[in-house]
């Protein structure tokens, strides 16, 4: 028998929540990082927009801004990315109990077992990116294997 394998990812995790929690910053380019002013720190994470004005995960904070002068800059709030990391995976366990953690944004799913009662590996993916933005309202890529 072959087995199903899905792999979850929040897209853009941080940024997406930060966005959540701010609504006057949803349109605008948003990275996690620390204070700019003190010319230090790194993009820990970024939302599409940053990412399309060429800001990328690792750059220096104030390098970043000069490339995307709008660039809101939000301080990383782990505790709520670990909420949303368990609401999801409480989601997940409604189709398997295998589920391997791979940081705070990414699982794999074994819903092999799972397939006679929700559907095949393609239906189970498209009802979890339905659930995960109804429910929690940010966006999964799930990939079926």
């Amino acid at each position: 028998m072959s087995r199903t394998i899905l792999h979850v990812d929040m897209n853009n995790c941080y940024a997406s929540i930060e966005c959540l929690y701010r609504p006057e910053i949803r349109n605008s380019p948003v990275a996690l990082g620390s204070d700019p002013e003190a010319r230090h720190g790194i993009v820990l994470a970024q939302n599409y927009i940053a990412k399309g004005m060429g800001v990328k995960t690792g750059a220096v904070l104030w390098q970043a801004k000069q490339k995307c002068p709008g660039l809101v800059i939000v301080p990383p709030d782990f505790k709520k990315y670990l909420i949303f990391s368990r609401m999801a995976r409480e989601i997940y366990s409604d189709y398997t109990n295998q589920i391997e953690a791979f940081g705070i944004d990414e699982n794999w799913l074994d819903v092999t077992g799972a397939e006679h009662i929700f559907g095949d590996g393609e239906k189970i993916a498209d009802t979890i990116r339905q659930r995960v933005k109804s429910e929690l309202g940010v966006t999964v890529s799930v990939g079926v294997s």
